[in-house]
């Protein structure tokens, strides 16, 4: 397949986005740390459980406002890449706090330093789509977003086997302490590269007429008698109208692929938080994993996502995106029943490694089959709307994750979350738009039971 010419500043986001990637790789190593650092300061499997229900109920909660609110910015980046540093500056102030604070209080303070952060990180996240998209072009979100996960993959993994040698250099609990300040440099480093993206001016928002009087699937219907005052470098100057509720609504019911697509993504998403934390607990109380071990898995899992992106980058560009999706699903539901049959650190390390390997094609050809179904002209208004649906799992099933834990075991609880996984791959395995753009995979996988072409 001939890869398109891209032009100058195409090319100039490319290198950016893939800068930003070492950072963010760095940054990303926190997720291995965090939930260990509140087991180490005493947190129950509920402390963990929130790092992931905190966040999701800050999105469920406030996506759609903040997608109307970023809607109606001029220029995105500068507020993407402000957001997401606001966000990482939480790991600093969530060391200072483990120093500062008695021990007893330190966990509850910490996530509290969680829920401010959240609010900064749920508009990243939300902008996270259409910044990349832009960056990428439409024809170019395997190949920039399989580069920029598979750099950050290596980053990651790299910064999590160091990060595990570290915590043996120094004495709890300043190890970690030192280990997350270090995280929030990595995080200005990315703040000042993100901010170099270039895209073009968002369109004007524009007031849709009523859910009853639509103009067609677009709901386009002129400027609205709130008009403009120019506009600032960070965003348009004057009130910028927005979708109303039922406006949002009737906008969503009239791309039926979007909701096909956001119901199956709950079902996996809800079963991955289902595991997150379990797997900490797995991997300190079920095979007592020392702080070296536990940077050994990180780092297996984060080197399975560098290839996992990589193979799926390539699969994409010689065929097909869709057809990386349902073995990547399979593979991913298979690896928790599979942990809580094994207690040999080796073993866990490579089954780590092939749950790296399959998220990371499953979270590529998701997010290619959420921007297939998202009309460009609503761009942010979706993302909100995507951001809203996926967190209602996330605020639930870390929480079923912890009581799982709690009452049948963590072992047990890696299995539900598997079975819950694969109920998601066969959701998706009867998708008729799956199956539009990739009848052969459907075969294919009718046949062999989803195993790889």
């Amino acid at each position: 397949m001939t890869r398109p010419q891209r032009s100058t500043v195409q090319a100039r986001n490319w290198a950016a986005v893939q800068a930003d990637s070492v950072f963010v790789g760095i940054v990303t190593a926190a997720g291995t740390f965090l939930p260990v650092f509140l087991v180490r300061l005493g947190g129950s499997g509920t402390a963990v459980a929130l790092l992931t229900a905190i966040p999701a109920l800050t999105a469920f909660a406030l996506a759609i406002p903040f997608g109307r609110w970023l809607q109606a910015r001029r220029n995105i980046v500068p507020w993407y890449s402000a957001l997401r540093m606001a966000a990482w500056l939480s790991y600093a102030v969530m060391a200072l706090v483990a120093a500062l604070v008695p021990a007893a209080t330190a966990v509850p303070a910490m996530l509290v330093v969680w829920a401010v952060a959240s609010l900064p990180s749920t508009a990243g996240l939300v902008a996270f789509p259409i910044v990349m998209d832009g960056a990428a072009g439409p024809d170019g979100r395997f190949d920039l977003l399989g580069r920029r996960w598979a750099i950050a993959g290596v980053s990651t993994s790299i910064s999590v086997a160091l990060g595990g040698q570290l915590l043996n250099l120094l004495a709890f609990p300043m190890n970690f302490e030192v280990l997350l300040v270090a995280i929030t440099l990595a995080g200005v480093g990315s703040f000042l590269l993100s901010r170099r993206i270039e895209l073009a001016d968002q369109s004007r928002p524009t007031r849709p007429v009523g859910p009853t009087e639509s103009r067609g699937p677009g709901l386009e219907a002129g400027r609205g008698r709130e008009g403009w005052r120019g506009r600032g470098r960070w965003g348009w100057r004057g009130r910028a109208p927005g979708l109303g509720l039922a406006d949002l609504r009737a906008l969503v019911v009239r791309h039926p692929a979007f909701i096909r697509y956001e119901l199956r993504a709950l079902v996996f998403g809800a079963g991955v938080a289902i595991a997150a934390p379990l797997l900490p607990l797995f991997y300190v109380n079920e095979v007592h994993a020392p702080d070296a071990w536990i940077g050994v898995i990180g780092s297996a899992q984060a080197a399975g996502g560098v290839l996992g992106y990589v193979a799926a980058r390539r699969f994409a560009l010689r065929r097909s995106g869709a057809g990386v999706l349902l073995p990547s699903l399979i593979a991913v539901a298979m690896v928790p029943v599979l942990l809580a049959l094994v207690g040999w650190l080796p073993v866990v390390a490579m089954l780590a490694f092939v749950y790296g390997l399959a998220t990371a094609g499953a979270q590529l050809a998701l997010f290619d089959q959420l921007m297939r179904r998202m009309p460009a002209e609503h761009g942010v208004t979706f993302s909100s709307v995507d951001q809203t649906v996926q967190n209602v799992g996330l605020i639930v099933a870390p929480n079923l994750g912890g009581l799982l834990a709690a009452t049948v075991g963590v072992r047990p609880g890696l299995v539900v979350a598997g079975c819950v996984i694969g109920l998601a791959f066969g959701w998706f395995a009867v998708d008729q738009d799956v199956g539009t753009r990739a009848p052969k995979l459907v075969a294919a996988v009718t046949s062999r039971r989803a195993g790889p072409r």
